[in-house]
Order: C-alpha cells, then sequence, then structure tokens
C-alpha cells in the first residue's frame, strides 16, 4: 500500500500488453539442509525446499530481467527478483535424504522445478508502479526476516556443536521449536504474498491470519494483512493490524505511512499527520508523505504547515 495510491491521487498506464505468443519457460533449482537432531524432517524438507526455491528464482529472474529490457522497462533488481518470485509456480519437488555419520543429523537435499508463464509477467507490468513498490518492499522484508532466521539457525546448531551438558542441550531444543514456529510463519506470509500477487486478496488474508497464529509477533504478518484489509475496504481492520505491526516494528516507514492511508479513508486526519510525519523521522526524503501531510493540515485548515509540506514534496521532487 506504500505508494499504491497516493492519499488523494490515483493514476494508472497499461505498460506491457499480454499476447498470443505467450509461453510457458520451466526452471529448476537444488539446495539442501543439514537437519540437527531436535529438528524434525518435515521443517528440514520445507528448509531445504525454501533454499532450492530461492535457486530457481535467481535462474529465473535472468529471463524476467531480458523480458523487460526487450520492452524497455525500468525495472530494479529488487522488483525482478520480487515479480520472478511471485509468479514462479512449483510443479515438483524431490528430496534426498542422506544420513550423517553422528547417526542423529540427515542432509535433506531438495530439487524443485517451477514454470514462469510470460503472461504473468504482462500481468505484473501492467500493475501501477506504486503497487509494484509495495509488494517489493514487503518480499524485501520477508527475505530479511528469512536471512536473519538462517542466521539464528545456525548459531544454535553451533551452540548444540558445543553444549556439554543434557541441560544446555535441552534449552537449545526449545530454541529450535521456537523458531520453527517463526521459520512456518514466514512460510505463510511467502504464501499469502504469491496469493496477493495473484490477486486473491481473501485467500492472502488467511495466510496472513495462519502465520500470526504461528507468530503472534509478527510484523511483517500484521502489516501485510494490513494491507490487505485496506484493499479490501476494511478500513478499521487495517488501522488494527498496523497498529500491532507498528507495536513490533517501529523502523519500518511503510506501516506508517500506510496506516495514515486507512486514517485518511476513516476522516482522522489528524492521525494521519501524525502518522506520516513517523514515516518522515524514518525517510526523510519520502516525497509521498509530505505531500499526502500537506493534503492532511489543508483538511485541519493549517494552512501554513500545509505550505511548507507542499514546498518540500516539491523540492524532493514530487510533480503536482
Amino acid at each position: 500500500m506504500k505508494k499504491l495510491l497516493a492519499a488523494f491521487l490515483t493514476a494508472g498506464t497499461l505498460l506491457f500488453a499480454s499476447t498470443a505468443d505467450a509461453e510457458i519457460r520451466t526452471y529448476e533449482g537444488s539446495d539442501e539442509y543439514i537437519m540437527s537432531e531436535f529438528e524434525t524432517i518435515d521443517i528440514a524438507k520445507q528448509r531445504a525446499k525454501q533454499k532450492a526455491e530461492r535457486v530457481a528464482v535467481e535462474s529465473a529472474g535472468v529471463f524476467v530481467e531480458s523480458t523487460t529490457e526487450v520492452v524497455n522497462m525500468m525495472v530494479t533488481k529488487d522488483e525482478i527478483f520480487t515479480m520472478a518470485g511471485g509468479i514462479l509456480k512449483i510443479v515438483d519437488v524431490q528430496y534426498k535424504l542422506t544420513p550423517l555419520d553422528d547417526g542423529k543429523s540427515l542432509i535433506v537435499r531438495a530439487t524443485v522445478k517451477a514454470d514462469i508463464d510470460t503472461d504473468d509477467i504482462a500481468k505484473w507490468l501492467n500493475r501501477k508502479p506504486g503497487e509494484r513498490s509495495e509488494l517489493v518492499a514487503q518480499n524485501k522484508d520477508l527475505q530479511a526476516a528469512i536471512d536473519a532466521q538462517d542466521k539464528q539457525i545456525a548459531e544454535l546448531k553451533a551452540r548444540l556443536a558445543a553444549a556439554e551438558n543434557g541441560q544446555a542441550k535441552q534449552q537449545i531444543a526449545e530454541q529450535f521449536a521456537a523458531e520453527d514456529k517463526i521459520f512456518k510463519a514466514n512460510q505463510k506470509v511467502e504464501d499469502a504474498l504469491k496469493l496477493y500477487f495473484a490477486g486473491n486478496l481473501n485467500g492472502a488474508l488467511e495466510s496472513c491470519t495462519q502465520a500470526i497464529n504461528d507468530n503472534a509477533n509478527s510484523a511483517l504478518a500484521y502489516s501485510l494483512r494490513g494491507t490487505i484489509y485496506y484493499q479490501l475496504g476494511q478500513y478499521q481492520n487495517a488501522v488494527d493490524d498496523l497498529t500491532q505491526a507498528a507495536a513490533f516494528n517501529r523502523s519500518d516507514e511503510k506501516i506508517f505511512y500506510n496506516r495514515a492511508l486507512a486514517y485518511i479513508k476513516l476522516q482522522d486526519y489528524r492521525s494521519a499527520a501524525i502518522d506520516f510525519t513517523s514515516a518522515i523521522q524514518i525517510n526523510p526524503n519520502d516525497a509521498d508523505a509530505y505531500y499526502n501531510r500537506a493534503l492532511c493540515w489543508q483538511r485541519l485548515q493549517n494552512i501554513p504547515q500545509f505550505n511548507a509540506d507542499l514546498a518540500k514534496a516539491r523540492a524532493l521532487g514530487y510533480k503536482i
């Protein structure tokens, strides 16, 4: 929803047309995960599959990039990765399990095959630029959370290898169990993003709710669900979820920006102005936030602040 629409102004342009020459491209990715003694085979398989899917996404991204270049689209690397991951459809997964010498662990190797339909690239490029940037931002947050958890799991495995007694191992086992719940929640957020890409807002909403059931502290799930509630016109629910997201993560500009948009729909312009201010404090170069806050000041009849924010938005390149 960040830049999905300006608070009082929207625009959209058809950029790329689907054609009768659409084709299906298939990509393969393989990677492995070493399962510790305190992890289940099911979770280990899912972790290996996630790694293998990322390999496939990177391969597919090369084709997506070449396709956007053909139509002279300026698309960032982050958007290419988001687009490829969002439209990639897994059609087959194979696993190979190899026991390690310690008799407690396994090497789980996953190989995925996935398809990309060139029509789906067209559908992505036909989205409004603001909607695309919102999806990219959500995906970047998800990938950062996945990377952070990978690091945490590596640290737990190192501690497990150095553990000298049963009590220490039991504590580590409990931490593995907690991380498994976070992993499952992140998987549900990833499912929700793919459903969101496909336009299935109700399905995406349900996946976010499942993620929150697995991890009640997931700022990612609350932020995305708040965005979806906004899209569904459920503005108070959007405010409630984005408030929960902000409670867990106060450094994410888009949480405050998106909540401000929801407040505007509820005609609470003062709360919206406060949230735009929070977004600006995080990102002082956000011209959209200044512009939308200016319009809030206008509704609140604060003309000096309106003029100041309008001038700042223009100075930052906002075209009015």
